[in-house]
C-alpha cells in the first residue's frame, strides 16, 4: 500500500505545473504588445508659450578725445573733452541711467530709446579713462556683462600758437651758504615765524636748529629713535613738531629743547604736519593713507579722515585756518572744513600728486605732480587755471612767499626754481629762476617769514640757503 503523504506530494506537484502552464498561455495568447494603450492615444499637453519682454541693451559705441579750435587759445587745454557715444542696441528704451567717467558722473534723465544714441562730454582730466554705464544700476538690460569700458588716451598737444613759453632765467649765483652737518638725508626743513632759526630733521634721527643769518648750528636734539620724517614750527615759534617713521608725531619746546607730549595714533611713517595759523590745530598725514588733526593745547585727536583716500604726501591750511587741502596719489584734490568737520570741495585732477600750497590769498591751490608739472587750481569754480612744466622729475614740495608774487618748488631732478606769479605789467611771460647746487634729489622747500630767504633741504645732507630775486 502506497503512502499517503507520497501520494499528497504528487499533487501538490501537479498543481503548481498547472498554475505555471496556466500563466504561461495567458502571456502568449493575450493582447499584442504593439497595440497602443489608453495613455499612449492621449494627445500630449502643449508646453506655455513664453514671450520675452523687451529690454534695452546699453553699450558704448565710442570714447573720443574733443579739442577746440586751434584757433581758440583761451583756456585750450581746460576746453579739452572725451566724448562718450552710447548706444541702445536693444528693443526697449533704457529709462533714466548715469554714466560715470572715472570720478565724474552724468545722468541721462530722458533714457535712450531703442536702436538710437546719445553722446555725453566730459573734461580730460586722466589718460587712463573708465567708463561705466548705468552705475545706478537702475536699467533692466539683455546685457548686463557690457557696462564697463576702459580706455587709454593721448592728452593732445597745445598748437603752436597757443603756447605761452616761459623765459628761463637761469640765476647764476651760488647760494647764500651751505648748512652741513648731518650724517643721512634731510627730508624736511622749516623757518621758525619769529626769530632767526631753521630746523631741520634728517634719517640720522636728529633735528637741528640753525641760525640762519649767521649760517650755524644752534642746537642738535634728539629724542627720536627713529629717522625723523617731517617737522613743522608753530606760528608763535615757541615749539616743534616733528613726526617720525616710527608713527609718532612729538612736540617740542624750541626754548631748552624738553619734550612737551607724543601723539600716538598714526600707522605708519608720518609724511607731512603742518600747524594751522590761528596755532590751535596741527595737521598731520601719514603712510596708513590718513588725515589728521589734532588739538594743540593739550594733544588730544580731534577728527581722523579715512574716507576712501589714497596716498597723501603733503597736507596744507588756508590762510584763515578754515580750510585744509591736500592732493592725493590717485589725482583727487579735496578741501575739507576743519570747523565744520565736512567736505567743502572735492575735485579730480590728474594722477600721482606729490605736493600743495594754498595761494596768499586762498584763492587757489598749486599742486605738484610726478610728471614734474605743478597745476594750478582755482577753488571758486574748481577748474584748472595754469600750468608750470619745466622739472624732470616729481615735484616734492611748494611754497608761496609772503606776498603771493613768486612759487618756489623742490623737484626730485635736483633743482629748486622760482615762478614769478605776477609778471610784469605788458609781460604775458612766467619769469622762472632756476637754482642748481643739490647733488642729491631735493625733499622740502622754506621761505623765510620776510620772503626773502629759502631753504632747500635735500638727500646729499645738505640744507642750502639761497636768495629770492628782486621784484
Amino acid at each position: 500500500m502506497r503512502n499517503p503523504d507520497f501520494r499528497a506530494q504528487i499533487v501538490r506537484i501537479g498543481t503548481v505545473v498547472t498554475i505555471r502552464l496556466a500563466a504561461f498561455l495567458l502571456i502568449s495568447c493575450g493582447a499584442d504588445d504593439s497595440a497602443p494603450t489608453t495613455s499612449q492615444l492621449s494627445t500630449p499637453t502643449p508646453m506655455p508659450t513664453v514671450t520675452e519682454t523687451p529690454k534695452a541693451d546699453l553699450v558704448i559705441e565710442s570714447i573720443t578725445v574733443d579739442v577746440p579750435p586751434p584757433e581758440v587759445c583761451d583756456d585750450w587745454e581746460a576746453r579739452v573733452g572725451v566724448l562718450v557715444t552710447i548706444n541702445n542696441q536693444g528693443e526697449a528704451a533704457s529709462g533714466p541711467f548715469a554714466v560715470r567717467l572715472n570720478q565724474r558722473t552724468r545722468y541721462v534723465i530722458s533714457g535712450v530709446g531703442a536702436a538710437e544714441s546719445i553722446q555725453l562730454r566730459f573734461p580730460l582730466v586722466d589718460e587712463q579713462l573708465d567708463v561705466y554705464l548705468d552705475a545706478s544700476e537702475k536699467v533692466i538690460e539683455k546685457n548686463e556683462q557690457n557696462n564697463r569700458f576702459e580706455q587709454l588716451v593721448a592728452r593732445p598737444t597745445i598748437p603752436a600758437q597757443c603756447v605761452r613759453v616761459p623765459t628761463p632765467v637761469v640765476a647764476d649765483l651760488d647760494p647764500l651758504a651751505e648748512l652741513a652737518g648731518h650724517t643721512g638725508k634731510v627730508w624736511q626743513a622749516d623757518f621758525s615765524p619769529v626769530s632767526n632759526i631753521l630746523a631741520s630733521g634728517s634719517v640720522d634721527n636728529t633735528m637741528r636748529l640753525w641760525l640762519v643769518d649767521e649760517a650755524v648750528l644752534l642746537r642738535t636734539m634728539y629724542g627720536h629713535p627713529f629717522p625723523i620724517t617731517t617737522l613743522a614750527f608753530s606760528p608763535d615759534g615757541g615749539s616743534l613738531a616733528t613726526g617720525s617713521s616710527d608713527g609718532l608725531i612729538r612736540l617740542w619746546r624750541v626754548s631748552d629743547g624738553r619734550l612737551i607730549r607724543t601723539l600716538s595714533g598714526h600707522a605708519g611713517w608720518i609724511l607731512d604736519l603742518e600747524f594751522s595759523q590761528d596755532g590751535k590745530r596741527l595737521a598731520s598725514t601719514a603712510q596708513d593713507f590718513t588725515v589728521r588733526l589734532w588739538r594743540v593745547g593739550d594733544g588730544k585727536l580731534m577728527t581722523t579722515i579715512d574716507e576712501g583716500l589714497s596716498a597723501v604726501y603733503r597736507v596744507t591750511f588756508s590762510p584763515d585756518s578754515i580750510q585744509l587741502s591736500w592732493a592725493e596719489e590717485n589725482g583727487m584734490i579735496r578741501i575739507w572744513d576743519v570747523d565744520q568737520d565736512g567736505w567743502l570741495a572735492v575735485i579730480q585732477g590728474p594722477r600721482s600728486a606729490r605736493s600743495v600750497a594754498f595761494s596768499t590769498d586762498g584763492s587757489s591751490l598749486a599742486v605738484g605732480y610726478s610728471s614734474g608739472s605743478i597745476r594750478l587750481w582755482d577753488l571758486v569754480n574748481g577748474a584748472e587755471s595754469g600750468q608750470l612744466t619745466g622739472h624732470l622729475a616729481p615735484v616734492s614740495d611748494l611754497a608761496f612767499t609772503p606776498g603771493g608774487e613768486w612759487l618756489v618748488s623742490g623737484s626730485l631732478d635736483q633743482t629748486v626754481r622760482i615762478w614769478r606769479m605776477q609778471p610784469d605789467e605788458g609781460s604775458e611771460l612766467p619769469e622762472i629762476y632756476i637754482l642748481t647746487g643739490h647733488t642729491g634729489p631735493v625733499n622740502s622747500v622754506a621761505i623765510s617769514p620776510d620772503g626773502e630767504v629759502i631753504a632747500s633741504a635735500s638727500d646729499d645732507e645738505t640744507i642750502l640757503l639761497w636768495s629770492i630775486p628782486e621784484n
